[in-house]
């Protein structure tokens, strides 16, 4: 079938050529249509249920909404693990589902899960409620404003809330946009306790008078002859002096109005959450894209909106990107492609050196932009995206998309040639295609065998699966895409533009001529002495095995990345109102740094997000010039400045870093150490233990536990036999409680377009005051007021800040990053001196979580899965020559291959991550096509040849030496601006490039000088055996 398709290709050549230039140009297409991203979406589909217990402790919390809800969601098909935080009045469950669930059937289920455990839920709680849809890297746009002049925090919040966000939620894509910070506007109606007592006036009528102050009503239509008219009764209020005019009841005939218990006012909500932006008081903005959007456009479509408001807004506002995920993508697709550019370049340049004909070189470079631009079709057929991970498939696979078509254009080069100068001369059109057969078999094998290694990637699960799976991919349509150039637009391009004698060079070129000068003392010296090659190669094999016992591991390396984040905690029970002061005084002092463009807090949680973090919680975003070269500098800056802040554990890293590790253990760190058991003060006992242990061990920073430390808290214990004998029921009495301290909407004033409500609860002195807490009075059914002193005990006291469950079990975590050292290393040390340490009782016991989990993982499923690719190459090859020897000296290039890879780790840097797992099998799979050209072309000439048996190893050296040097060099070549000049994007791939750029020079040198010793030694026996694919 190929040959007939080889021979197709020549005879209609002009078809081939104008479909492949229709083609080409439909690659390009494709490539402005394909939406960008940073990264593959790596994190796992996940479903997040938020659930509101306003005025319930964490362990009430824990107990009557967390809990009941965990066992509902137990069971649900396909989760994988379910992670839950219980804080004050807030539930926060987190369903993480397996690899390949879908999202809409994964929230389906758990709805349908939920329906079941709602009815189990106390009263007072809301309906648990799913967080919008959303990918773990789905915050692509962080905007702060701040005033300068005359505007209010609360001014300033309501053209958040009204203006800037809900023109934000009309932009295609855009999932959810969470504002935090300045003063939520409310109309308040502040009681006064003394004189509800003054006017013998309950709450509950307070609540019934306010909530009924702003209210249309509908009349029906008043119908005439002539027409009909809407009848409206027109209640609605629309500022605080109507609300008071409000009648409660009558006295002596005499309306008490709200004016004389309360006092209305507009004012600001309770702050659960606040923001500094530069320096400022401000407000922040963040911006959550749909999983499906394309990344770079969305961010430009929401800056032109921005932008086009920014007329609108008072003079003194400011605003400020001080988070821009589109950054990094820009300046890594700019990386990556410039990586192609130079990488494409040097390629070319190999092969005028080599060829010194322009067209055999511009017939061997048709291959790549074919290639590529096929592979992007394809990918964008499959719903893939340009990001770094397929980009980088392309840049490694550019120096080896043309090794086909080399191979090809060489060989029939070569015969035209010597066809020119015999006698008689063969027709052009017969010499082409038999010239394109003879190495067809090598081309059409040496690409299955690459496929098969790279099945092992391809096989990936988890995170590292979602990041490489792609770059395999989009690295692998490339190369059977190139073996279909090969065998189609080449040979026709060959025929078209080569079979005349005229195009033809008399003999070989320059450079070809030298370096076979070169090498043949090296093949007769191979010759000579073939035991000595072959032991000198194994001795060499075997030494570089031993710097491998000294490198240290990683999953992934740190990324170049502009946007850092820290997220800190100080001691719980910290208010609000102390760490934004404390921000305030960081960021005033970063903005005033070079490279630092922007920064930002946001401290407590945003109304409405999935944050759960209290008063003492916060994260800063700081945003570098995306060219700046001292990233590195400024995080050890930034580290130091919040290290001394006393009592405040900060976490510190790139956006990216953090996401990853958050989707991998759930912690925002590198490292997550899980203590489980039941008894919560345990648990703080022995996480405070590993804590200490981890800061004894170097290459440790940041090391932390979870705060879970008691916070203060005022406790309201209902006494309900009091209670019974004043006819107060506990609902009665709770609703009370809720409404005079806590606060209860009743209504609400539209101003507009803008929807404010009326907020009804006890003045801020009887709030605030434990005595007159208890004195607050309660109604009872008879009239009677009773202080709630009298019905409860009102006490000060104790309670966890927040309670973290994982799979349903209480845990604890101790966190830490890793800094100037390697992650195996770290974690080895600390396994060892945890497990000699920190001893824990019967029910309890540690989990070892994070980045180096999944770098075990993926080491582990790579060495299975690559042990079980060679099994399946040699048994490839075996078929494909017919012989178990052949397929031996062929795959003789895996151990050679692997000496230069082993050193080249060690001179980069001597750590080994997935990246460089990766290289290893990528190298494997391009050093074997060498082995396959060169023995494949020793088997035919020994089977046509009446040479002697050393001379055809001589010659079939000889003749392969330019297209096994051509090949080897564009392969490292093409991947050598990715390994030398690393940066923003390039993070990944920069360690699988170095092993494949290391390999490749080892694999070449090797086996054009043990290849030959082997074949002395071990290649009589192939005399018989006809060539591959003959």
């Amino acid at each position: 079938m190929l040959n007939a398709l080889i021979r197709w290709s020549i005879s209609n050549r002009w078809v081939v050529n104008l479909l492949a230039l229709v083609w080409l140009l439909l690659g390009v297409y494709s490539t402005f249509q394909m939406p960008v991203d940073v990264f593959p979406d790596f994190a796992p589909i996940q479903v997040v249920v938020l659930t509101e217990a306003p005025g319930f402790a964490p362990e009430e919390v824990e107990s009557a909404v967390t809990r009941p809800l965990e066992v509902g969601l137990n069971g649900t098909a396909n989760v994988k693990v379910v992670r839950s935080i219980s804080t004050v009045g807030l539930s926060v469950i987190t369903v993480i589902f397996h690899d390949g669930s879908n999202i809409f059937t994964a929230r389906q289920l758990v709805s349908e899960k939920l329906q079941g455990a709602r009815a189990k839920l106390p009263a007072g709680v809301k309906d648990p409620v799913l967080a919008p849809i959303t990918t773990a890297a789905g915050d692509i746009l962080k905007i702060g404003l701040y005033s300068t002049g005359q505007t209010s925090p609360m001014e300033l919040r309501t053209l958040a809330d009204w203006t800037i966000r809900m023109r934000l939620l009309s932009v295609g894509g855009v999932s959810n946009v969470v504002v935090i910070g300045g003063e939520v506007k409310q109309y308040q109606v502040l009681v006064d306790p003394n004189r509800l007592r003054q006017y013998d006036v309950t709450l509950e009528q307070v609540l019934a008078a306010a909530g009924g102050s702003s209210i249309n009503a509908a009349g029906g239509i008043l119908r005439t002859n002539e027409k009909e008219q809407l009848i409206r009764g027109l209640g609605r209020v629309s500022a605080p002096s109507e609300i008071a005019e409000s009648v409660i009841t009558s006295r002596n005939g005499s309306p008490v109005l709200l004016k004389n218990v309360a006092t209305v006012k507009v004012g600001p909500e309770f702050q659960i959450g606040d923001a500094i932006v530069d320096g400022h008081p401000g407000v922040v903005l963040t911006v959550f894209k749909q999983p499906w959007s394309n990344t770079l456009d969305l961010t430009h479509n929401l800056e032109q909106a921005l932008t086009e408001m920014k007329g609108s807004f008072p003079a003194d506002v400011r605003t400020v990107i001080t988070f821009r995920q589109a950054d990094f993508i820009e300046l890594a697709i700019r990386n990556v492609c410039e990586a192609v550019i130079l990488g494409g370049a040097l390629v070319m340049l190999i092969l005028f050196v080599f060829l010194q004909n322009w067209r055999t070189a511009f017939i061997s470079l048709t291959a790549i932009p074919l290639s590529l631009l096929s592979a992007i079709i394809i990918l964008k057929f499959q719903g893939y995206t340009i990001n770094t991970m397929t980009l980088g498939g392309l840049a490694i696979a550019i120096g080896e998309v043309v090794d086909d078509a080399i191979v090809d254009v060489e060989n029939i080069y070569r015969r035209l040639r010597e066809n020119q100068i015999s006698s008689p001369a063969q027709n052009a059109f017969k010499v082409v295609y038999q010239a394109s057969l003879e190495v067809r078999g090598s081309v059409v094998y040496a690409t299955f065998i690459v496929a098969l290694v790279f099945l092992p990637v391809l096989s990936l699960g988890g995170l590292e699966g979602k990041i490489f799976s792609p770059l395999a991919y989009s690295y692998l349509v490339s190369l059977f895409s190139s073996l279909a150039v090969a065998l189609t637009v080449t040979p026709s391009l060959c025929y078209m533009l080569l079979r005349l004698p005229k195009n033809l060079a008399r003999g070989e070129t320059k450079t070809v001529e030298y370096l076979k000068k070169l090498y043949l003392p090296l093949i007769r010296f191979s010759l000579s002495r073939p035991k000595t090659v072959i032991s000198s190669a194994v001795c060499l094999f075997f030494v570089s095995l031993v710097p491998l016992t000294v490198m240290g591991s990683e999953f992934l390396p740190e990324f170049d990345e502009n946007n850092l984040i820290v997220v800190t905690n100080s001691m719980p029970g910290t208010s609000l109102h102390t760490t934004t002061a404390i921000g305030r005084e960081l960021i005033s002092h970063f903005v005033k740094q070079h490279d630092i463009v922007a920064a930002s807090q946001r401290a407590g949680r945003a109304e409405g997000g999935e944050d759960f973090g209290a008063g003492n919680f916060s994260e800063f975003d700081i945003r570098l010039k995306p060219e700046s070269k001292n990233r590195r500098d400024i995080l050890y800056h930034v580290r130091h400045e919040f290290a001394h802040v006393p009592g405040l554990i900060a976490d510190s890293g790139s956006y990216l870093q953090h996401r990853m590790e958050h989707a991998l253990s759930g912690v925002n760190a590198a490292i997550a150490i899980k203590i489980f058991g039941a008894d919560l003060d345990i648990l703080h006992e022995k996480a405070k233990e590993v804590e200490g242990v981890m800061k004894t061990i170097g290459g440790a920073v940041d090391v932390h536990v979870e705060p879970i430390i008691p916070v203060p808290q005022i406790s309201i214990k209902i006494n309900r036999g009091v209670a019974a004998r004043y006819g107060v029921t506990v609902k009665q009495l709770s609703a009370s409680i809720e409404a005079a301290f806590k606060g209860v909407a009743v209504a609400q004033v539209l101003e507009g377009q803008k929807t404010f409500d009326i907020y009804v609860l006890l003045q801020p002195e009887f709030r605030d005051n434990l005595a007159l807490i208890q004195s607050v009075l309660i109604d009872t059914p008879s009239g009677a007021k009773i202080p709630l002193g009298s019905l409860a005990e009102v006490k000060e006291g104790e309670s966890p800040n927040t309670i973290s469950h994982e799979n349903i079990s209480r845990r604890v975590y101790v966190q830490a990053n890793v800094s100037g050292r390697d992650l195996g290393g770290v974690i080895d040390e600390a396994r060892s001196k945890i497990a000699s340490k920190v001893k824990l009782p019967s029910g309890y016991y540690i989990i070892y979580g994070g980045q180096f989990e999944a770098q075990e993982a993926a080491a582990k499923q790579l060495s299975i899965l690559s042990a079980t690719a060679v099994m399946g190459m040699l048994l490839l090859l075996s078929l494909a020559f017919k012989s178990v020897r052949a397929a031996a000296l062929i795959m003789a290039n895996l151990p050679l291959a692997l000496v230069g890879g082993v050193w080249a780790v060690l001179f980069g840097g001597a750590v080994i991550s997935v990246g460089s797992l990766v290289g290893f099998i990528t190298l494997f799979g391009i050093s074997t096509r060498n082995g396959i050209m060169l023995v494949t072309h020793f088997n035919h000439l020994l089977s046509t040849s009446q040479s002697d048996f050393e001379e055809v190893i001589v010659q079939s050296a000889l003749e392969r030496l330019s297209p096994v040097l051509m090949t080897a060099l564009t392969a490292a070549l093409g991947v050598l601006p990715i390994a030398i000049l690393g940066g923003a994007g390039r993070e990944l791939e920069k360690p699988l490039a170095i092993v494949i750029l290391g390999g490749m020079i080892t694999s070449t040198a090797l086996t054009l000088i043990v290849i030959p010793a082997l074949l002395k030694v071990f290649g009589a026996d192939l005399a018989p055996i006809k060539r591959a694919g003959g």
